[in-house]
């Protein structure tokens, strides 16, 4: 047999190479792999680079934020609260560079600060000039602007760019607002407006905490020493403020940036406030055994009756006489006498413009223990008439002692002579012990009000005027029953009442938010 040679069964070498090259499958995805990687790899770079970006912006604008948070805190209308927004700003607050390059830390040395007194009405209207106060009194806002911050991109790196962009800069507005509840619809014009000393200064000299001030209704206009109404904080009518004047927690709350005034006198206020007294007279004639109403644990005031009838009880002695006076004549009980400039109508403090309604914190407290506790009860803290306490301290160590409750014996009055006890004796509810009652009934708080340069800029002895800006709450001490004839409340200015501290007791909340 003869085979013969056929050159399409025999293939060359080169087509059988290529015929080997189609059937094998090792190394299949190396050419699309390396048509993809760059693309990949960019992408991926670009979404390193946009979660950076996005973690530095959202950590500049929580570092605004803090400042801005930081700096509202104070903004409580002292005279010094820009001072302290500003340092707050600048020292208390520390944000680190953690996504930026170079200086990018948001701290209060590279940011712009304004102190607002307002916000535009749209949340998305622009802040102006006429939101921008440098007024401590009004600044209840702040912005902070910080600057752009560098930031090193990869991706534009690679691609040749230099890759260097800026974040925007980030913008925060927090703002301050102070909440007080359980305080009376009342306020009093700051009695140390424009005497050259704040009143938070004031208040930490014990001598102040003893002046005696004769807070009278306002007449024609406002002026230190004063007294006005608020508008209540639940309902609107004279029936409510007067009893609100009178509950032992009034309902409802006032902002510290503005209340309502109530223009117009409010019959039977001394009824009111002298159910802490243990007198009910009047509307409150039936409700001296209603809780809402019930009277202070110490209501020793000079007060006396004769039989069994304690909701008979008269004045015993003669208030605008010297407590020396008094005891020469053998009354039968004494109060809490006044300042010793008020019995010659001497009282000065302030000027002409506070018509005398301010004591120079000067009072008989000798005459006022040996007369009241007896002659052989020793004088506590050695207290003296050269080495004075408030009236509310003595009010306060009777009560905590329990020497409110005894029939007090007085031998020069002689026998027979009537007899005051400090516990209540008209209601015949039950009330608690000292220990017992947080509560302070002889004790009321109420606004203070800047009232001359609130009658500057509003006029408001003239009737209607906007919401008030509230300089402080004050805590506030009744020595003595409101008088029905001429509406005067005596008190002492206790403190003024600030978050942390033991006057407060639940009374103020500050609250601080951000706005934008």
């Amino acid at each position: 047999m003869i085979c013969l040679s056929d050159d399409r069964l025999a293939p060359s070498g080169a087509r059988a190479a290529f015929a080997r090259f189609r059937r094998d499958d090792h190394g299949g995805m190396a050419v699309p792999i390396a048509l993809t990687v760059p693309v990949l790899f960019g992408f991926a770079m670009l979404a390193i680079d946009g979660g950076r970006e996005f973690n530095l912006h959202t950590s500049a604008q929580q570092g605004a934020d803090a400042l801005a948070l930081a700096g509202a805190a104070e903004l409580d209308s002292r005279p010094d609260a820009l001072v302290r927004a500003n340092r707050a700003i600048t020292s208390l607050v520390q944000n680190d560079a953690r996504f930026g390059e170079g200086d990018s830390a948001i701290d209060g040395n590279s940011v712009g600060i304004r102190f607002l007194s307002s916000l535009p009405a749209q949340e998305s209207a622009p802040i102006t000039a006429a939101n921008v106060t440098a007024d401590p009194r009004k600044a209840k806002f702040v912005e902070v602007s910080a600057p752009p911050v560098r930031f090193q991109s990869l991706f534009g790196g690679v691609i040749g760019n230099g890759g260097e962009r800026q974040v925007s800069p980030s913008r925060a507005v927090a703002g301050f607002e102070s909440i007080a509840c359980k305080v009376s619809p009342l306020f009093i014009c700051n009695p140390f407006e424009r005497t050259g000393v704040n009143l938070f200064t004031a208040i930490r000299d014990p001598l102040n905490k003893r002046r005696l001030i004769a807070m009278k209704e306002k007449s024609t206009t406002y002026f230190p020493g004063n007294f006005g109404y608020l508008q209540p904080a639940v309902g609107s009518g004279a029936s409510e403020v007067r009893e609100a004047m009178a509950a032992a927690e009034p309902k409802g709350c006032y902002k510290h940036s503005g209340v309502e005034l109530r223009t117009g006198a409010i019959a039977s206020t001394a009824e009111a406030m002298n159910t802490r007294f243990d007198i009910y007279d009047g509307y409150f004639k039936s409700e001296r055994n209603n809780p809402v109403y019930r009277p202070a644990l110490n209501v020793r005031k000079g007060w006396s009756y004769s039989g069994s009838n304690a909701c008979n009880a008269t004045l015993a002695y003669d208030r605008t006489a010297t407590p020396a006076v008094n005891v020469s004549n053998k009354v039968p009980a004494l109060g809490l006498p006044r300042d010793s400039c008020f019995y010659t109508n001497s009282c000065s403090f302030g000027g002409a413009s506070m018509g005398g309604r301010v004591g120079d914190g000067s009072w008989d407290f000798e005459t006022y223990w040996s007369y009241v506790h007896g002659p052989s009860t020793p004088k506590p803290n050695g207290w003296s008439n050269s080495n004075l306490p408030s009236r509310y301290e003595v009010y306060r160590y009777e009560l905590e002692n329990g020497l409110y409750r005894n029939v007090t014996v007085r031998g020069i009055q002689g026998s027979g002579a009537e007899k005051e006890r400090g516990v209540p004796e008209c209601t015949t509810q039950t009330l608690p012990t000292p220990e017992e009652d947080p509560l302070d009934r002889r004790v009321f708080y109420g606004a203070i009000m800047d009232c001359q340069a609130l009658e500057e800029e509003y006029a408001i002895s003239g009737g209607s005027a906007p919401p008030m800006p509230v300089t402080a709450f004050g805590v506030f001490f009744m020595t003595e029953p409101m008088d029905k004839n001429d509406g005067t409340l005596w008190v002492e200015l206790v403190d003024v009442v600030e978050p942390g501290t033991t006057t407060a007791r639940g009374i103020v909340h500050d609250i601080v938010r951000l706005h934008r």
